[in-house]
């Protein structure tokens, strides 16, 4: 349930975002003030109206039985649960991740707020400092800095959102530090003391010099940890993890026990909810029907739910010249569209990775308002036959729609390597 709480305040902060910007679509609002106890209560809300449903599901006896409990492998076979044994031919693992809490002297006595406990804050803090630039540090950032709370983000690696394509990071960084957001690239935490909640210093290294950095609340979104402690005792299964933690399976999902399947998060691979349902799926089917299909990464999606919004699939461009691959590369600035310039949503672009002998997609990227709704251009033609770009230039799109952007990107495909935001050309009409 991590994704719709803070989509919900995300929500809530965007509205807030737009309210300021009234003079560009032609209404004042004059004494605007953000209630940060009413987003949380309205989060509360659509958070339990949601788990609530699901619930009402497995206890109304017909779905899977729901039994509330901590498991414990015994063996292969056999879970114990709240004291009770339970046999059983086939599991699956989905156990989720937990949070990364770094190794920082200091740290625990000084307290900390994490991705599960900072969306219950009774009230806004005042500042804060976020440890890490990745998907949550972003999201957070952003959404506390609309709030109108002063964040500063401490990113280790030198630009925010390191997975993701290197123009896409940097213009987001670029929008994000033009709208408040105090971003440090290439701070290293060293050491942190005060009182969460009252005030807070983490010292950090920039270039070789330490800095200090102060405020009433600190945020770790250092990643996620696949959630598997030594009491699931996985040795008795006798499953293993590798390296990052993740529970070590096959293409089809098995693990070295024959009969124990694992899903989702706890693999330690793309940790998004539609990646845990996709394999979700294909591990119902191996442990039901005998059917093994192996998982297919490649087109996999993912998104950063920022303003505007980070979505890909596929290769970078940075990925595809590290394999070899002679590539075309086709961008649209959201300017260039004329249904952006109307909702005045004209940051960011559109970015198509293509194989330049094939023109096999190989990658696909948006920075963009709704951004993630418009990976299915991309995805449907990386299912069709050859994965070929082909689909996306016969389509035609609605005017005005932000997928003509997508359209216009794939016509702009050329064989370059361009370094910085794009500047592509051939404005779409008004």
């Amino acid at each position: 349930m991590g994704c719709i709480p803070t989509k919900a305040l995300v929500a809530s902060a965007e509205a807030i975002h737009t309210a300021r910007r009234g003079d560009e679509y032609g209404f004042r609002i004059t004494g605007l003030e953000p209630d940060w106890p009413r987003a949380v209560a309205r989060k509360n809300t659509i958070v339990g109206q949601i788990r609530g449903r699901l619930e009402q599901e497995y206890e109304s006896g017909q779905g899977p039985r729901l039994i509330r409990g901590w498991a414990q492998f015994e063996s292969s076979t056999c879970l114990r649960v709240n004291g009770r044994l339970l046999e059983t031919e086939k599991i699956i693992v989905a156990t989720g991740v937990a949070p990364v809490i770094p190794d920082l002297p200091g740290l625990r006595e000084a307290g900390y707020l994490t991705n599960e406990t900072v969306m219950d804050l009774s009230q806004l803090p005042e500042s804060m400092i976020v440890i890490g630039g990745g998907p949550e540090g972003m999201e957070f950032g952003q959404m506390f800095q609309r709030f109108g709370t002063r964040v500063t983000v401490l990113q280790r690696r030198d630009r925010v959102l390191p997975r993701e394509d290197l123009d896409v990071s940097r213009e987001l960084e670029t929008i994000l530090r033009e709208e408040g957001l105090n971003i440090r690239t290439g701070a290293t935490p060293r050491r942190a003391e005060g009182k969460n909640g009252d005030r807070v210093v983490v010292h950090a290294d920039i270039a070789g010099r330490e800095e200090r950095f102060a405020a009433t609340h600190l945020l770790l979104a250092a990643g996620r940890r696949p959630r598997h402690p030594a009491e699931l005792g996985l040795d008795a299964a006798g499953v293993s993890a590798d390296e990052r933690g993740g529970i070590k399976v096959n293409r089809a999902l098995r693990t070295a026990a024959p009969n124990i399947w694992a899903i989702g998060d706890v693999l330690g691979r793309a940790q998004y909810t539609h990646f845990a349902v996709y394999t979700a799926d294909l591990a119902v089917a191996s442990a039901l029907d005998g059917r093994d299909v192996a998982v297919d990464e490649t087109r996999v999606p993912g998104a950063v739910f920022t303003d505007p919004e980070v979505a890909s699939v596929g290769l970078t461009e940075q990925r595809a010249q590290e394999l070899g691959r002679r590539i075309k590369v086709g961008t649209q600035p959201f300017q260039k569209v004329g249904r952006a310039r109307a909702a005045g949503h004209t940051k960011g672009f559109v970015k198509w990775i293509v194989d330049a002998d094939t023109d096999e997609v190989l990658g696909f990227h948006v920075l963009g308002h709704g951004g993630a709704d418009l990976l299915p251009q991309a995805l449907i033609a990386m299912h069709a036959p050859g994965r070929k770009i082909d689909p996306v230039l016969k389509c035609i799109c609605i005017h005005p729609t932000f997928s003509e952007g997508v359209k216009a990107a794939a016509e702009n495909l050329k064989p370059i390597r361009h370094v910085g935001p794009p500047t592509a050309t051939g404005e779409l009409p008004a």
